[in-house]
């Protein structure tokens, strides 16, 4: 059964900033160099370059996970940018017969920007680190994959009101079917991953009043 939630862990303080801003194209998550003078990144306002956090590189996941990530980070850009998914995602979609997962992301996510409960932690495409909230996601939709749809929707619940996280589980039911069949299955994220790959605990961003944040 995937485990949900995040298990808590230390914090060491260090100022976040979201600079709340749409990147200007979809692509693949990229490795960014970092400045040592980490107080002069943040305060320059881009969070997601947050070394510190103690979550796992993206680019270590399985393909389905990076996948999974890359679309719903699209889907925040095509959102903030008043763009059409299709377009963001340059109809990748489509051109690889999963047109009903694109469907199912973007109904999905519809009904968590509109009934989040609290500041959503969605990062930009480029991003190389993943959110908790990005990995409350990836472990209920590999709930669902293996028919825990009760524990998907405890995983739903911890974003959105319970009402809401019933709404959205057929989309991530529907989302998590079609990945399947076409051989695409997703690991949930394991406790501590980011501390495997070496990166320290650091505090969560500050909430933006988006509750879709990037």
């Amino acid at each position: 059964m995937a485990r949900v939630g995040r298990p808590k862990r230390p914090v060491a303080k260090a100022p976040a900033v979201n600079d709340n801003k749409p990147v200007a194209r979809a692509e693949a998550p990229a490795h960014h160099e970092h400045p040592h003078d980490q107080r002069a990144q943040h305060e320059s306002g881009d969070d997601c370059r947050n070394e510190l956090m103690a979550m796992p590189d993206v680019s270590a996941l399985d393909f389905t996970t990076q996948f999974t990530v890359w679309a719903v980070r699209s889907w925040v850009q095509a959102f903030k940018s008043k763009q059409s998914f299709d377009d963001v995602t340059h109809n990748t979609f489509a051109r690889f017969g999963l047109s009903r997962s694109a469907l199912a992301v973007d109904s999905l996510m519809t009904v968590l920007a509109a009934s989040a409960s609290r500041s959503i932690d969605i990062r930009c495409v480029q991003c190389r680190l993943l959110s908790p909230d990005e990995a409350l996601l990836i472990d209920a939709m590999a709930a669902a994959q293996s028919g825990g749809y009760f524990v998907a929707t405890v995983a739903l619940r911890q974003l959105m009101p319970g009402t809401a996280a019933r709404a959205a589980l057929p989309h991530l039911v529907d989302l998590s079917r079609d990945l399947s069949e076409a051989g695409m299955v997703a690991k949930p994220i394991p406790p501590y991953a980011g501390l495997q790959t070496g990166n320290a605990a650091a505090e969560m961003p500050t909430a933006s009043t988006s509750r879709v944040l990037h």
